[in-house]
């Protein structure tokens, strides 16, 4: 994924959402993903995101932030 900090990333998604489909129809489309490698953690870390070594967080991800699914 293109990441807002300027490294792209690999990321793992996890949930689909979609706008339309729901409760409150608010939002945007995206996913739920996680970063699970602790190298992709230490790229943004040296861009200047807050992250702990070792954390694997949760982000959210845009459906014009993928670059390619595996």
């Amino acid at each position: 994924m293109e990441s807002f900090a300027g490294p792209n990333t690999r990321v793992l998604l996890k949930k689909r959402y979609i706008a339309v489909q729901s409760e409150l129809k608010l939002g945007v489309d995206g996913w739920e993903a996680q970063i699970t490698a602790p190298k992709e953690v230490e790229k943004l870390r040296k861009a200047g995101v807050p992250y702990q070594k070792g954390e694997k967080p949760m982000v959210w991800v845009f459906d014009w932030q993928i670059i390619k699914r595996c």
